[in-house]
C-alpha cells in the first residue's frame, strides 16, 4: 500500500504547479526543502565565472588554444557557455517564444499531452513521484524524445501552438550538429581520435528535449524549482531565459549567468565515465523566483539504448588507472538513485 505522503505527492503532481499558482495556493509541505532557520541563514549565491567557449574557433584551422580552454573548463567546472554556435539568435528567440506560448495555453489544452503520474516519463506534467522523504519540484515540464525518429511518441507532441513541431524539428537538427562538433572537440582536447566519443554514443544516440516552466513561487527561500542532482546523460545543452540554474562548486552554490544567445553545455555522468573522471559531471539545481516566471529548454544527449560505454582506452594508464567499469543504459541506474535523492556515479566505479 502506498504511503500517505506518496499518495499526496501523486495528487499534487496530477494537478500541476502552474494550476496551483493560478489558484493562489501556497506551496504545501511536500514542496518545502528546508526550514525557516535554514532559509534565513542561506548565503547569497554569487554569479559563477563559467568559461565561455567560441565554438566557431573549434571548427577552424587554428584551434589549439580554444581546445585547451575547453579542456580546462570541463576539468574544473564540467560545463561551459557556448557562443558562436551557428544558430541564429532569431531562431533561439522563436523556440523560447513557442515554449512560453505552450505553457500559457489553457490547462485543458496542455492536459491533452499529459503523462502518467507514477511512472511515465514523456509528456506534459511533473516528474514521476519520488520516493518517500524526497520533496517535489516547483515546475511543470514537457519531455519529448526528438531523435531517433522511431523513438518519438507522437501523441505527446503538441498540435498547438501550430508552429511547435516545425520549430522543434529544426531545433533538433541544429542540436545534432552541435553535439557532433562538441563531441569531436572534447576528444581532440584530450589528444584522442576525434570520433571516439561519437562512436561510444552510437549512431542511434538519443536526443530528448525537456521544456521547463518554473512559475513564480511565494517562498523561493524554502522551495526549489529542481532538486540538486547530476545528469545521467552524456551531456546536456540548455537554453535559459533568466537566471535560476545553480552549480555546486567547492561546496558553494553559484548561479549560472545568462549570456545572450549562448548555449549552456553541462557534462553528465556518462561523460565523466567515458573520460575516466577527467571531465566532471557537476551537481546542479534550479532555484525559484517570487516575481519572475522562468522557462528553459534542456536537450539531453545520451548513448543509444543497450550501447556499452566506458573509459576511453587512451585515458587509462599507469598514472591514471581505470576508475569506472563499462556500463549499459546507465540512465536507468541514475534515475533509480535520483528518485531517492542520491547520485549514481559510485555504481559505475571500479
Amino acid at each position: 500500500m502506498a504511503s500517505s505522503s506518496n499518495t499526496l505527492a501523486e495528487v499534487l503532481l496530477s494537478r500541476r504547479v502552474q494550476e496551483m499558482v493560478v489558484n493562489g495556493e501556497r506551496p504545501v509541505s511536500l514542496y518545502i526543502c528546508r526550514d525557516e532557520k535554514d532559509a534565513q541563514n542561506a548565503p547569497i549565491s554569487p554569479l559563477a565565472p563559467i568559461p565561455i567557449i567560441d565554438l566557431s574557433l573549434l571548427s577552424s584551422s587554428s584551434t589549439e588554444e580554444e581546445l585547451q580552454k575547453l579542456k580546462s573548463a570541463l576539468c574544473c567546472w564540467g560545463c561551459f557557455q557556448a557562443i558562436n554556435h551557428g544558430i541564429p539568435s532569431s531562431f533561439l528567440d522563436e523556440i523560447q517564444q513557442v515554449t512560453r506560448e505552450f505553457f500559457r495555453q489553457s490547462m485543458e489544452e496542455k492536459k491533452k499531452y499529459s503523462k502518467g503520474v507514477v511512472e511515465e516519463m514523456e509528456g506534459y506534467g511533473g516528474d514521476p513521484s519520488p520516493e518517500q522523504g524526497q520533496f517535489l519540484d516547483w515546475q511543470d515540464r514537457l519531455l519529448l524524445t526528438v531523435y531517433p525518429h522511431d523513438l518519438r511518441v507522437p501523441k505527446f507532441w503538441p498540435q498547438n501552438p501550430q508552429s511547435f513541431s516545425e520549430i522543434l524539428e529544426n531545433y533538433t537538427c541544429k542540436m545534432r550538429m552541435v553535439t557532433k562538433l562538441v563531441s569531436k572537440s572534447m576528444a581532440k582536447s584530450l589528444h584522442l581520435e576525434e570520433n571516439c566519443f561519437l562512436e561510444q554514443f552510437g549512431e542511434g544516440a538519443t536526443l530528448q528535449a525537456r521544456f521547463n516552466h518554473y512559475p513564480c513561487c511565494q517562498r523561493p527561500d524554502m522551495v526549489l524549482g529542481l532538486k540538486p542532482h547530476s545528469d545521467g546523460t552524456g551531456y546536456t545543452i540548455i537554453l535559459q531565459d533568466i537566471e535560476g540554474l545553480q552549480i555546486l562548486q567547492n561546496q558553494q552554490w553559484l548561479t549560472v549567468p545568462t549570456v545572450p544567445n549562448a548555449l549552456f553545455i553541462l557534462m553528465g555522468d556518462q561523460m565523466e565515465i567515458m573520460t575516466n573522471g577527467i571531465f566532471k559531471s557537476p551537481v546542479h539545481r534550479v532555484i525559484t523566483n517570487k516575481e519572475k516566471v522562468r522557462t528553459s529548454i534542456a536537450v539531453f544527449y545520451t548513448p543509444e539504448k543497450n550501447k556499452e560505454i566506458g573509459p576511453q582506452d587512451g585515458l587509462v594508464n599507469e598514472d591514471r588507472p581505470r576508475l569506472f567499469k563499462h556500463v549499459k543504459d546507465y540512465e536507468i541506474i541514475h534515475w533509480e538513485h535520483y528518485q531517492r535523492g542520491m547520485r549514481a556515479l559510485h555504481a559505475a566505479q571500479v
